[in-house]
Parts: C-alpha cells; sequence; structure tokens
C-alpha cells in the first residue's frame, strides 16, 4: 500500500491510502482526514467560532489527526496568536488523543519548546520538512514527513532523508502536482531499497501510530 500521510488531494484507491488536509468550513467525508487551522488562515474575530467547529469535527472516526497547524514565522498572522492557537491544538489532541501534524517555517525549535511546555503525549508529524536540523526532530522522538523536496537531490530533504532512521518518517504530496508513486520511487532510490521495502517501512511507522 502507498500511504500518502499529508495531502490536498483526494485520492484513495486500491492500492493507495490518503489522508486529506481539512480546515474550518470543511466537514470530514468518508474519507481520512485531519482537521486542524493553518496558521495562515488565523484571525482573531472568528477564534471562538473556529475552536468550536475544530472540536466538533476531531473525534469523529473519519479524522485521524489534528492538524495542519503549527508556527510560521514568514506569514503575516501575529505571533502570539500563532502560540495561541498552537497552544490549543496542542490540548485538542491530547484531549482526544490523536496525532498531530505540524506545519512549520524556520519555528522548529519554538514548536519543540511548546510541545514540552504544554505536555504534549500524542505522536506528532513535521510535514513537508526541507530545512536544516531535520534530524534533530526524529532524534527528540517525533516524526518527520518528506515530499516534493525529495525530488531535488541537493534539497536539505534529500540529504536528511539518506540518514532519517526507518521508524521515523513519512511520505507525502501535500500540495504538489506530483503522484505519489513518483516519491516513493526516489525515496527508495535515495535509501537504495527496493521500493516494496519503502512501502513496508511506512506501512510500519503507520501502524505505529494510527492503530485503531
Amino acid at each position: 500500500m502507498f500511504i500518502d500521510i499529508h495531502t490536498h488531494h483526494t485520492e484513495n484507491t486500491s492500492d493507495t491510502w490518503s489522508m486529506l488536509n481539512l480546515k474550518k468550513g470543511d466537514s470530514p467525508l468518508k474519507h481520512p482526514c485531519s482537521i486542524g487551522l493553518h496558521p495562515w488562515d488565523l484571525q482573531k474575530e472568528t477564534m471562538t467560532e473556529a475552536f468550536s467547529f475544530i472540536k466538533n469535527q476531531a473525534s469523529m472516526a473519519e479524522v485521524y489527526a489534528i492538524g495542519e497547524c503549527g508556527l510560521d514565522i514568514s506569514c503575516n498572522t501575529e505571533w502570539s496568536l500563532q502560540v495561541k492557537v498552537f497552544q490549543w491544538h496542542i490540548a485538542l489532541s491530547n484531549q482526544v488523543k490523536k496525532p498531530l501534524i505540524v506545519h512549520a517555517v524556520r519555528s522548529h525549535q519554538d514548536i519543540l519548546q511548546l510541545l514540552k511546555k504544554f505536555q504534549h503525549q500524542q505522536p506528532v508529524i513535521f510535514h513537508g520538512v526541507n530545512h536544516k536540523g531535520i534530524d534533530k526532530l526524529w532524534q527528540a522522538g517525533h516524526f518527520v514527513s518528506f515530499g516534493k523536496a525529495l525530488m531535488n537531490p541537493k534539497s536539505e530533504a534529500a540529504k536528511a532523508f539518506k540518514t532519517v532512521a526507518s521508524d521515523s518518517f513519512f511520505l507525502e504530496t501535500d500540495n504538489a502536482e506530483l503522484d505519489l508513486k513518483t516519491i516513493y520511487e526516489v525515496a527508495a532510490q535515495i535509501k537504495q531499497v527496493p521500493i516494496e521495502q519503502m512501502k513496508t517501512m511506512v506501512e510500519q511507522n503507520f501502524n505505529t501510530i494510527f492503530a485503531r
């Protein structure tokens, strides 16, 4: 089975399982999904309503994870609001006992500190990683998810993927117009393993944190 741990495109076939990313206003369909508030989309005026909507959806069987959520230093959203909302996602993840899918832009250390400060107890997946220091995330006990950046052999993602522990990663398409199987093929080439072994690695990681 090919597993796409984070995508904005619906594609579940006989050999592909994908987790669709939803946000406020999207209602879970009969399709595996995650749901959360992206730091780009935060507005003080609608936070109470948004919190209520996400919380009501979070316990549904179709919702496998909370997010994507996190911190993004490059966006226009007020930093204090980003931190407050991320703290709320941490609490919700603990409450419903579902993993957290994290969006992080130049904020990985801040996120690690907040996860510790607010005693997050569920698995964490840092999605779309492509920066220096990826190894620090999985060495801290978290999962890292690789996507389109693997296609560039000079990217930080491609460099990190060579040494990432087999029990610490996922693969994803995110919003890229790219076939998931192509990402798996490149990942297998980087790791110098057969594609079937790459599929097995990801499946084992999926079963570790999403066993139902």
